[in-house]
């Protein structure tokens, strides 16, 4: 990975880490006070994340474009980032900065006030996820390839999972510990031994996303197999297993008291289960497309979701009624 910046770190609180519930040139466009896309064409949005308190939700699309909206979905800024998709939106754990990854095998950092492009890192592959804590940088995607950069020390740090991909990252422990998706497995990652502690099996086909709980106890799965399964952390053993549900299972996530689960499908719809995955408590017809993208705002009162056709919208936990809408 080039780093074509030096880059200034902030002095953070380690308290203020905030666990939030389930990356070149900058051409920002004027406030758009309507919550409405204009291109012809629908653009699919690929992730979707509050910040740690709620008020803005970061968005990347199908178009290579970096969307930053508040929490009602009112467009603030849209930027240019990437040639083709742009895969993946995160907000560091200061909320100071986006990083997205994209098919043009790069990560890119931007300010999230004003979303001018920070710095950008050229790669050797696309990367489908990608995250930012406070000195680590990391991403995941094409043949199993898993990447981290420290920006204290300027290490590189790789490794290769599964060849079918690595499909989604996560932080156990912010900068020091991940879990990874690749192939049919997830992985937990320890960064200061650089080695893989821990692998989660039983699905019976590739597993699209992993998750830990707030309380880092458990790990969530979610297949295209059409299952969720719940491991434990630490014996790597498989607590509970959802039944079939209606499509492949892109996302999976506890909400922010571990309490309930959500997962998306490749059908449109989003699951509320129990912790143990045998009852669904609630089921929203969120979208005729799949769903890439669902994560609890960080009070645990809304969830926003997003769709490969196109649109994200935001929904009311408690009784699954649509709140807002960004639509193209």
């Amino acid at each position: 990975m080039k780093n074509k910046d030096k880059i200034a770190l902030p002095t953070i609180n380690p308290i203020l880490i905030a666990f939030l519930l389930f990356i070149c040139s900058c051409n920002i466009e004027n406030k758009d006070s309507t919550n409405v896309i204009t291109d012809k064409e629908p653009e699919g949005i690929h992730a979707a994340f509050y910040n740690s308190n709620g008020s803005r939700i970061s968005m990347s699309t199908t178009k290579g474009r970096l969307i930053l909206a508040d929490a009602n979905l009112n467009v603030i800024l849209k930027s240019k980032g990437h040639n083709g998709h742009a895969n993946s939106s995160f907000f560091s754990l200061d909320d100071k900065y986006i990083i997205t990854g994209g098919e043009d095998k790069s990560l890119n950092v931007w300010n999230a006030a004003t979303l001018k492009s920070d710095r950008k890192y050229n790669f050797d592959f696309n990367s489908w996820t990608s995250i930012h804590g406070y000195y680590t940088l990391g991403g995941c995607g094409e043949k199993g390839k898993v990447i981290f950069y420290n920006k204290a020390t300027h290490d590189t740090i790789r490794f290769v999972l599964e060849p079918e991909g690595a499909f989604h990252l996560y932080y156990l422990k912010p900068d020091t510990s991940f879990v990874v998706s690749s192939g049919y497995s997830a992985y937990e990652i320890n960064l200061q031994i650089r080695k893989i502690v821990h692998q989660y099996k039983g699905h019976k086909n590739w597993t699209y996303c992993v998750m830990p709980d707030n309380a880092q106890r458990r790990i969530i799965t979610a297949s295209k197999d059409s299952t969720v399964k719940i491991f434990d952390r630490f014996t790597e053993t498989c607590l509970y297993t959802s039944p079939k549900l209606n499509g492949p299972v892109y996302v999976a996530c506890f909400n922010n008291t571990d309490d309930r689960i959500a997962a998306s499908t490749g059908n449109g719809s989003i699951y509320f289960m129990d912790t143990t995955l045998n009852e669904v408590k609630m089921k929203i017809d969120a979208f005729n497309t799949r769903i890439n993208t669902i994560h609890y705002s960080p009070d645990g009162t809304r969830m926003v979701a997003g769709s490969e056709g196109g649109g994200a919208k935001v929904f009311s936990v408690k009784d699954g009624k649509l709140l807002f809408e960004l639509k193209n």
